[in-house]
């Protein structure tokens, strides 16, 4: 897709937070610290959400425990790919694993980043500490806790590597349905 002067791809900031079934195309840098970064293609897709009662139903028939009093929790569930951009003779073919934190439920102002619950299991199928492998494409769900009196929020996706970041990466952004 060509984009012209003034046009932001979606999920670049607060602003331009990809809506319900928007794909976004962004980028991941692997590597460590001895030799040169690697990137690599991510394609996410924010595909359904279930919050209220929906959400509460659906956690229980899986055995995970209520959140905290004065919180709920969020189901989404998301497309992942994960792709190598290619580079050269001598590139990796590193694995990705989403960690429990990757993703965030943020407030409406986009100040406030609630933390995920601390869980031993997730909803199933999970994307969460699933390895991708170059090519790889797969949904699954990601379960968020939110303040039940948070409206409009928002969902980060934290594209920094932190072990061995060589650039610097902001969030990608979706729209949550309004609870």
């Amino acid at each position: 897709m060509v984009r012209t002067a003034g046009q932001e791809i979606p999920g670049s900031r607060l602003e331009r937070a990809a809506a319900l079934g928007e794909l976004v195309k962004t980028k991941i840098e692997r590597g460590d610290r001895y030799s040169a970064p690697e990137i690599y293609n991510l394609e996410i897709t924010l595909l359904e959400v279930v919050q209220g009662s929906d959400a509460r139903t659906r956690v229980q028939e899986e055995g995970i425990l209520p959140p905290p009093a004065g919180w709920e929790y969020v189901l989404a569930r998301l497309s992942f790919g994960y792709f190598s951009k290619g580079r050269g003779l001598e590139r990796l073919e590193q694995s990705f694993v989403i960690g429990q934190d990757f993703f965030a439920a943020v407030s409406a102002d986009g100040n406030t980043e609630y933390p995920p619950p601390p869980l031993l299991q997730q909803p199933q199928p999970s994307l969460i500490d699933k390895p991708f492998q170059p090519g790889d494409r797969r949904e699954g769900w990601i379960l968020l806790q939110v303040p039940e009196t948070e409206k409009h929020l928002f969902l980060i996706f934290k594209r920094e590597f932190k072990e061995f970041t060589y650039g610097v990466w902001g969030p990608v952004w979706f729209r949550l349905a309004s609870l």
